[in-house]
């Protein structure tokens, strides 16, 4: 009983996404930008922001983020978002860096995040919702008339690198070409339950409420979230990352969504120091170099 109230509180709170503000701009950063919108394959529409390179260039890198982010970031230094280290995650310096070695950079907010569209009364599952948000963005890039000649990048996060690999098992002709990924810790929902239950010593009987409740309130299951079994469909180079110690999930965990890449071309980082997920988010913006680095490795 006490189990089942527990997660009749708990369950929406991981289901549905409280937005967060768009909390700066890529003006504010030194970089010119236009804001943007387009479909995803299902008609929601989404919002973010086109920066061009600082210098003429036909490459481009597109960008989506964890949730309940969005394309800037994350307000996690003000109230109410301070739940996840109380700190901010703040991608536009990441961008800056981009911007200024020569790549063009889409950021875009998915369904339910940031500027984008509400959908699904605010409920978020890869492998049945924001995939089709992650083939908007690239039919997008590919229909503009000074971006569709462009080499694509991909630079996937959580949320956003699930759907991904979701879109690269579902519509594996639309990443034809994609020259590069690099994936920002896609996270299992039975790890996600798993070391939730494990925290709050719930175990094995919190993950069968979990997914009793799942199931009842939104359709849902934990396996809709299975970037392991996805991860066979990558055909492009890819470059992990992941905190180690994450209090969100296990090491084995990721290490088994790295193994099922069946590519030689692949690299997994563990960012080690923190226990803080959201650490790994805000990664690149303090440390841009190696992102760089696998980036221009595979651009002509």
């Amino acid at each position: 009983m006490i189990t089942k109230m527990i997660m009749n509180r708990i369950v929406p709170m991981i289901a549905t996404v409280r937005r967060s503000p768009i909390l700066r701009r890529p003006d504010e950063y030194g970089m010119n930008y236009e804001d943007i919108s387009f479909k995803a394959t299902d008609g929601v529409v989404l919002e973010g922001w086109f920066i061009p390179a600082k210098e003429k260039s036909n490459k481009v890198v597109i960008c989506n983020h964890f949730s309940p982010g969005n394309r800037y970031g994350y307000a996690g230094h003000l109230k109410p978002w301070q739940n996840a280290g109380g700190f901010e995650v703040n991608f536009l310096p990441k961008y800056k860096a981009l911007t200024d070695a020569g790549y063009n950079v889409l950021a875009y907010d998915l369904r339910n995040h940031g500027f984008s569209a509400p959908s699904q009364n605010g409920a978020y599952n890869p492998k049945f919702f924001e995939y089709k948000d992650v083939l908007g963005s690239l039919s997008y890039i590919r229909e503009r008339e000074d971006t569709k000649n462009m080499e694509i990048h991909l630079h996937s996060m959580c949320l956003g690198g699930n759907a991904t690999l979701v879109a690269m098992n579902k519509h594996p002709k639309a990443f034809e070409g994609i020259k590069s990924m690099m994936l920002i810790q896609p996270i299992s929902g039975e790890a996600l339950v798993k070391k939730l239950c494990k925290t709050m010593y719930l175990g094995a009987k919190g993950e069968k409420v979990f997914e009793e409740v799942y199931r009842q309130k939104f359709g849902f299951r934990t396996e809709d979230s299975s970037p392991i079994l996805d991860a066979k469909a990558v055909k492009v180079p890819t470059f992990m990352t992941q905190v180690k110690n994450d209090k969100a999930t296990f090491p084995e965990d990721v290490q088994s969504i790295f193994n099922a890449l069946p590519i030689e071309e692949k690299k997994l980082y563990w960012i080690e120091g923190t226990d803080e997920r959201f650490r790994g988010y805000t990664y690149y913006s303090e440390h841009p170099e190696a992102m760089i680095e696998w980036y221009n490795k595979y651009s002509s």
